[in-house]
């Protein structure tokens, strides 16, 4: 296992905070690419929103994700790797590849990943095989290794997995078509970030707010865990999951937005019905900014309404879920209504209502 270094005060992995920026506008960043954002998320909300979505539709989409996950991975890792870089990792970085998949799996939350058994000898028998324990998200994994191995490899391939032992997984990609094929399309336009005046209290040392200090890594495992609310968090690109929604979108219809909305508020007010949500705004402001997934700037909050806009969100069929499930949990409610509005400018407006 491959030493991951960590700061000598606060003990966060170094990858972490030296690889990722918190701004003062709610906004995470790859600092060597300004412009990859990245969120800090509950990584039981990933697979628990298909599996709810799946509930709700009453048919699978286990393909449709890993498909968009494979192609949003093998596009960033052909723009990471020039040709020349993907052709020496074919044929003599292999291993080196994976070493820096399993570092970044352990720092990052997505489980303790290693090399299982793989044959390169331009054949259509050749396979490369990973295992995972403790995944963050099963399903991205595959597609991630799928995704990862084509920009190396070069040759199209088709991927499967198989439960090994409890919260172990072995994922096998094959010389294979793609099972379905996705259509290309216009991608949700960005918005240009604003600027905020959100203040971290942060390490001397590495710079990275306490509020990230303060969770627990265990390195070997592969998770890091919020200990607020006791929940397994993740290190991910949200512009993977946006993708993946806009994909089954195009590929199921129109009904996903409301089936996302709901499948998201069903899955916190279960997981997180234990949770204290009578917080001030402040609070919740942190709490989002910590995260990544924006800035909230307006907060009002009545005995049956909740209003707010955030800046710079993102996920925001996600985000209308959660904060309806947050003021449901908060009011002891069943059921509310909801509305959203994107402004031209990006932010995101919710509206609750309790009946």
């Amino acid at each position: 296992m491959s030493e991951i270094k960590l700061c000598r005060k606060c003990g966060v992995p170094l990858m972490v905070s030296g690889g990722h920026t918190w701004h003062d506008n709610g906004v995470i960043t790859q600092t060597s690419d300004p412009d990859h954002r990245m969120i800090l998320f509950e990584s039981e909300n990933i697979d628990g929103l298909f599996a709810g979505i799946e509930e709700l539709l009453g048919l699978s989409v286990e393909k449709i994700v890993i498909e968009s996950k494979r192609r949003e991975v093998k596009e960033y890792v052909e723009k990471m790797l020039s040709p020349v870089r993907r052709m020496a990792a074919r044929h003599v970085g292999i291993r080196m590849v994976i070493d820096n998949l399993s570092r970044n799996g352990r720092a990052f939350g997505y489980g303790d990943i290693g090399l299982v058994d793989r044959r390169r000898k331009g054949e259509d028998g050749d396979f490369i095989t990973m295992s995972v324990r403790n995944p963050h998200s099963l399903l991205f994994f595959s597609g991630e290794v799928m995704g990862a191995w084509e920009a190396i490899d070069g040759r199209d391939h088709c991927v499967e997995h198989e439960q090994v032992a409890d919260g172990t997984y072995h994922v096998t990609c094959r010389v294979g078509s793609h099972p379905i094929g996705l259509q290309e399309r216009l991608r949700m336009k960005r918005h240009r970030n604003k600027p905020g005046d959100i203040v971290f209290e942060r390490c001397t040392v590495c710079d990275v707010p306490l509020s990230v200090a303060e969770c627990r890594w265990n390195l070997e495992a592969g998770t890091l865990t919020q200990p607020e609310s006791g929940r397994r968090m993740a290190i991910i690109g949200p512009r993977g999951m946006e993708a993946i929604l806009e994909d089954l979108e195009a590929e199921l219809g129109e009904t996903i937005p409301e089936a996302v909305i709901e499948a998201q508020r069903r899955h916190i007010k279960e997981s997180m019905k234990d949770m204290s949500w009578l917080g001030d705004p402040g609070h919740y402001q942190a709490m989002m900014a910590f995260r990544g997934l924006c800035n909230l700037t307006r907060f009002e909050r009545g005995e049956a309404k909740l209003s707010l806009t955030m800046e710079n969100p993102c996920l925001p069929l996600m985000s209308v879920g959660m904060v309806q499930a947050m003021f449901e949990l908060a009011t002891g409610s069943d059921e509310s209504a909801y509305r959203f509005e994107r402004a031209p400018d990006g932010d995101l407006t919710v509206e609750i209502d309790i009946p």
